[in-house]
């Protein structure tokens, strides 16, 4: 299991990507919606499946009395329809963003419990990189997640435009995850293949150099999944018969490969789970979903979604 954060430049295709390894994990998934952004998965793939009464920003506020976890388990979403991967909805109004910078540090924890404890493969969508004084800035972009994260994962495109726009924030990133998180070398690239080779479009080896950071893996320009994950769909297809889905797949189980080597060289043992109540939310949590988790079903079909 492992905690990814994925971020990028401007208009890099994040969301997508998230919910892409969040829906294909072979494990149970936990998709946080982290950007300081308006979020878009509750009014885009699961349709306005629920308002504002749900998601990130009532966390703040219960941080605030001391109940934080409870809040959490409150607000989960699912995102299939076996409750087998969640979603924990972003913020609604871009403003409410500068109420969490207190809660980060907390939800960090909740994260990495139920990385370690429950046993789910943790996405948090964290948006656009934002930048203040030269560093990352610190109300409008989670960065105790990433410090706290086994893997960051810097989204971008395989075209020279994306590279060039990028490659200031890896920069920044890597600094950062140096002096304040696990090290610079917790940075890794995912890559979307936007353009073709045969037009232009950068190898991986090519954009690697480039930045010297790794890429994990290189994720396919799937018009189909990036409509549905964009605006949902009433007559949603099967999940599993999807290019990205079918590549993402392969891109979680690379993310695993490299999160355990990672952990047994810094030797990073789990966590102890010290408060009664966190550990009951990571009990009920982990015996509510249902076995075994790989198939993907979506909430709308009710049926398999798996190819």
């Amino acid at each position: 299991m492992s905690v990814m954060v994925l971020a990028g430049g401007h208009g890099c295709g994040v969301t997508v990507s998230c919910l892409a390894l969040a829906l294909s994990s072979a494990r149970p998934s936990l998709l946080v919606e982290a950007a300081a952004k308006q979020a878009s998965i509750r009014s885009g793939y699961r349709q306005g499946a629920w308002g504002g009464e749900v998601g990130l920003w009532h966390l703040a506020q219960a941080h605030l009395q001391n109940q934080l976890a409870e809040a959490f388990e409150a607000h989960l979403r699912p995102l299939d329809a076996d409750g087998n991967r969640l979603l924990l909805p972003g913020l609604t109004d871009p403003t409410q963003a500068s109420a969490l910078a207190g809660t980060w540090e907390p939800l960090s924890l909740l994260l990495q419990a139920m990385d370690q404890h429950a046993g789910y493969d943790v996405v948090v969508d964290a948006g656009q990189v934002v930048v203040d004084g030269g560093g990352l800035h610190p109300s409008l972009f989670p960065a105790v997640l990433a410090h706290r994260a086994d893997v960051v994962l810097l989204v971008v495109r395989n075209t020279l435009t994306s590279v060039a726009q990028t490659l200031p924030v890896a920069r920044l990133l890597q600094a950062e995850l140096e002096q304040r998180g696990s090290g610079a070398d917790a940075l890794r690239l995912l890559v979307i293949q936007e353009l073709p080779m045969a037009a232009g479009g950068l190898r991986t080896d090519a954009i690697a150099r480039r930045f010297a950071v790794p890429v994990v893996d290189m994720l396919p320009w799937d018009t189909t999944a990036g409509t549905l994950f964009t605006h949902g769909s009433q007559r949603p297809p099967k999940l599993m018969k999807l290019g990205l889905l079918k590549q993402a797949r392969k891109t979680v189980q690379a993310i695993g490969v490299e999160v355990h080597t990672r952990r047994r060289a810094l030797d990073m043992p789990a966590a102890p789970v010290s408060s009664p109540v966190v550990a009951g939310v990571l009990q009920r949590l982990s015996s509510s979903r249902q076995a075994p988790p790989a198939p993907v079903r979506d909430p709308r079909r009710g049926v398999n979604a798996h190819g």
